[in-house]
């Protein structure tokens, strides 16, 4: 579901953050995908739409440096150095899969209480934004032997 620029504005005022032209495009061009994008890849899909206006790269930069400070946005950084940012819509982990670099969001319930466990006996707690990021094999490289 593609978000209104209304409603984008309301997820901007609920974490503190004013409502600015470049944190619109952004969040708008991350929401349906439903996964992670670099830098790069949010300008390229910001100049492809015919957005005019669209902020460049150093703009988009600041933005989802911005937004991830304030919990909007999460950043993956895969290897290589590339840093991808998706929307932070609920807690969840990661899968890569190191042939195709497919992300695979993996609900973050579904490994709680194998986390609760392996830190058990510790004082330590875990934070709801802590993640796991998994590498291995996609369905589609699997399948591809």
């Amino acid at each position: 579901m593609i978000a209104s620029s209304e409603q984008i504005g309301e997820l901007l005022r609920a974490q503190g953050l004013r409502r600015t032209a470049p944190r619109i495009a952004v969040l708008a061009t991350l929401q349906p995908v439903h996964g992670h994008l670099s830098v790069a890849e949010i300008r390229e899909r910001l100049v492809a739409s015919g957005d005019d206006d669209a902020p460049d790269l150093a703009t988009v930069y600041r933005t989802v440096t911005t937004l991830v400070e304030a919990g909007v946005l999460h950043a993956l950084t895969l290897e290589g150095g590339v840093t991808t940012y998706g929307v932070a819509e609920s807690p969840h982990h990661h899968a890569v899969c190191t042939r195709c670099g497919t992300i695979i969001e993996v609900p973050a319930q579904r490994l709680s209480s194998a986390l609760e466990h392996a830190i058990e006996g510790s004082a330590f707690t875990l934070s709801d934004r802590a993640g796991l990021t998994l590498h291995g094999l996609c369905p589609d490289c699997q399948a591809q032997g």
